[in-house]
């Protein structure tokens, strides 16, 4: 994608720019198909879903240019190494295409690097080339 700099943007850049999120706890099934709808509706970039859903949101989504990503070691990141991956395996097996995945925080802020790049490379192992992984820094955790 290119953009000129006089801001020549349209709304299907912008869309193209948006993962629209659908991970709060309390969501329904009606919440997360009408989500999809809306994605798939102004095709954003992706869907980010609770991994629960991320079966129902590829259905939905498949034939379209929306990705459906899900979040791994959601919401603190202090899940074990090996969860992480399980979760990973179980998103991209049932049609993830993008993965989110939670820093260690505990593990960040006590330095304990090796852990932390442990945690992020069993995720990545997972990911072909052409799924991104994006690792999440909680910041409001830090301080």
């Amino acid at each position: 994608m290119t953009f000129t700099t006089t801001g020549d943007l349209t709304v299907a850049d912008v869309a193209k720019m948006i993962d629209h999120s659908l991970l709060r706890p309390e969501l329904t099934e009606t919440d997360v198909r009408a989500g999809c709808a809306l994605a798939a509706r102004y095709n954003v970039a992706s869907v980010c879903v609770r991994l629960a859903d991320v079966p129902l949101a590829a259905d939905l989504l498949k034939g379209t240019d929306v990705l459906v990503g899900t979040v791994v070691g959601f919401p603190h990141g202090s899940s074990a190494t090996e969860i992480k991956a399980a979760e990973a395996h179980l998103a991209l097996q049932q049609g993830a295409r993008e993965l989110d995945m939670v820093i260690n925080i505990g593990a960040l802020r006590s330095h304990n690097d090796a852990d932390v790049q442990r945690d992020i490379e069993a995720v990545t192992a997972l990911a072909s080339d052409t799924v991104p992984v994006k690792v999440i820094l909680e910041t409001a955790y830090t301080e």
